[in-house]
């Protein structure tokens, strides 16, 4: 565990529920405190940040993991919605990507993401992450 930093909230918004379960798993057996929200499309992540049903008051995440491939409406209209809002708009986006193929083709859509990641997200892949925004003042926290 690093000092200094406070301990980053999570948005994982993504529709593999498989996905989802590893990298609880990966966060668990690394014993990391660090909480992690997961919701499997768009209208949901919306509610999420509104604070609008089922959520009581609105979600702050420190860093959003998108997967841009979900049911219903795409996270592009997500990934939209977070850089409108004054609230969200500078709040780091990850994008997952399913291959490197997968990542050089979002890389060349030229989004307002922060960088990506490949699935399903391991703990080396996710520690980096944070330490990349590390300007953002939050890190990964393990328990002692």
């Amino acid at each position: 565990m690093t000092s200094g930093g406070r301990a980053a909230e999570f948005l994982l918004v993504q529709d593999d529920v498989a996905d989802e379960l590893f990298l609880r798993e990966i966060l668990e057996s690394h014993r990391v405190l660090n909480t992690l929200h997961a919701v499997r499309d768009v209208a949901t992540a919306s509610a999420y940040l509104d604070g609008s049903a089922p959520y009581r008051a609105p979600g702050r995440p420190d860093l959003i993991l998108l997967d841009l491939n979900l049911p219903g409406r795409d996270g592009r209209a997500f990934l939209a919605k977070v850089r409108a809002d004054p609230v969200t708009a500078g709040t780091p986006v990850i994008l997952l990507a399913d291959s490197p193929v997968a990542e050089q083709i979002l890389r060349g859509q030229g989004l307002p993401v922060q960088g990506y990641a490949r699935k399903p997200v391991d703990f080396e892949a996710l520690a980096e992450i944070v330490r990349s925004q590390a300007s953002f003042g939050f890190e990964v926290r393990r328990r002692d």
